[in-house]
């Protein structure tokens, strides 16, 4: 019993390797060729697998695609998290931007992938039944996240938490599509550091 255990043990960690393995290698394939231009050959081959890694932790790369997408937006919140514990009653304007910029991706596959998941979803009504799936489950955690943050400075929103939420990640997505595409006067930097503190400012009070 306690080998067989052990060797389930194995199993179980080998299998998560290779799917973390597989999520990695995917996501740096999808923001070069995209979701519809890649083969599974071509991301079993950037992970170092075979095929039967692939078929054995997802059933096609529409499935693999959307995991990825997931993958990072939760990689993004978790950062948030953490940056939010940096937040004390003596903030100013300055320290929610360096808080803000921290939230910043270091490249932009982050920006490409969440843009093509938005384009499939507007095309495949499949796609689109996912994209509502997840982004419901995130906005609970944005919306928690974005609170906690207000509360630590002793504020509240004057308006509800799920606008204040949107109109944030609405700013924050466009200075980093101004980043991609070199265009437009707002870019991510100064829509995390200089403008976005003012939005989280006046879109709420005291406690």
């Amino acid at each position: 019993m306690p080998g067989s255990t052990a060797a389930t043990a194995r199993t179980t960690r080998s299998r998560v390797n290779t799917r973390q393995r597989l999520l990695e290698a995917a996501a740096t394939v999808f923001a070069q060729k995209g979701a519809n231009g890649v083969t599974v050959d071509e991301l079993t081959t950037a992970a170092g697998f075979s095929r039967g890694a692939f078929y054995s932790n997802f059933s096609s790369i529409e499935e693999l695609f959307h995991a990825v997408v997931e993958l990072q937006a939760r990689q993004l919140l978790d950062n948030a998290r953490a940056l939010v514990q940096h937040l004390d009653e003596d903030w100013s304007a300055e320290s929610l931007g360096l808080v803000l910029r921290g939230l910043m991706p270091e490249d932009q596959s982050w920006f490409l992938l969440q843009q093509e998941f938005t384009v499939q979803a507007m095309r495949s009504e499949r796609t689109r039944e996912a994209f509502a799936t997840m982004h419901a489950g995130l906005r609970g955690e944005i919306e928690e996240i974005v609170a906690s943050g207000l509360a630590k400075i002793g504020r509240r929103p004057v308006v509800p938490i799920g606008h204040l939420c949107e109109t944030v990640v609405a700013l924050f997505l466009h200075g980093m599509a101004n980043d991609h595409h070199k265009a437009g006067v707002l870019d991510s930097t100064t829509a995390a550091s200089e403008v976005l503190p003012h939005v989280l400012i006046g879109l709420s009070e005291p406690a």
